[in-house]
């Protein structure tokens, strides 16, 4: 949420390394637990990904009382794809986070605050932001692929319908020093890394076997994700790197 973010925000430049960009857009801490959320109606069985949205039931509460009580909300994700090298940004979540501390996760994540409208192309734009110090000059950089429903909160996440974002971006070269290549917000991400296609399929599922085997318990080396979100988002990933190849094919 906007008012929320502006609370949060200051500049951490004496909290960083040396070698590490400062990201003025940087929150100051992991989350605010009186942001305010939209409640959505839990999804039916035949909720479609690529064409239905979640329904709003018209009450709005704060994120710590609606993830205490495991109310469906929305999230915006946000993957950086370099298709050069078939590989995407993956970020390592602060340890303060309140749901899967420590964990690999999205490039870039949020929750769609009341305050956002409802746009989780708006949220998606602040996370990069925050999170990553990417400012996108152009808002169709953001390429929505579909909505997944994602029923977490039994295992140390949340009950969060999903818009899944993808942007293109151009990865250094190898070699190159990437040390300052984001400008992370240290409040809620350690680090970052770039991780092929294939080493992410298995992380994820790995991560999804580990959900079977230990439930709550975890911890997560990676933030699982639901069998219907995998199974698109490898679809549409490949595809997506498929249409950049026709492109340069092309110029």
């Amino acid at each position: 949420a906007t008012a929320a973010r502006e609370r949060a925000r200051a500049d951490d430049a004496d909290a960083r390394d040396g070698g590490m960009r400062e990201n003025a857009r940087a929150l100051t801490s992991a989350q605010s637990s009186d942001e305010m959320f939209e409640v959505m109606a839990p999804p039916g069985d035949d909720f479609d990904a690529f064409v239905d949205a979640p329904t709003p039931t018209g009450a709005v509460k704060r994120r710590a009382d609606v993830h205490a009580d495991g109310d469906w909300h929305r999230s915006a994700h946000v993957w950086l794809v370099d298709a050069r090298t078939r590989s995407v940004v993956v970020q390592k979540r602060s340890a303060m986070k309140d749901t899967f501390p420590g964990a690999w996760d999205v490039g870039a994540a949020g929750h769609v605050g009341a305050e956002d409208g409802g746009s989780s192309r708006r949220t998606a734009r602040h996370e990069l932001a925050e999170e990553l110090g990417v400012e996108l000059e152009r808002e169709d950089a953001l390429v929505f692929q579909f909505t997944v429903p994602a029923a977490q909160a039994s295992f140390g996440g949340c009950n969060c319908f999903e818009d899944v974002y993808f942007a293109r971006w151009t990865r250094r070269d190898e070699g190159e020093d990437d040390e300052d290549e984001f400008a992370i917000g240290l409040a809620e991400v350690t680090a970052t890394k770039w991780i092929e296609f294939d080493a992410l399929e298995r992380a994820l599922a790995d991560a999804a076997a580990r959900v079977d085997a230990v439930g709550a318990k975890g911890p997560y080396e990676y933030v699982p994700r639901s069998p219907l979100y995998r199974e698109l988002f490898f679809e549409r990933l490949r595809a997506f790197v498929a249409d950049a190849d026709c492109d340069a094919t092309a110029a």
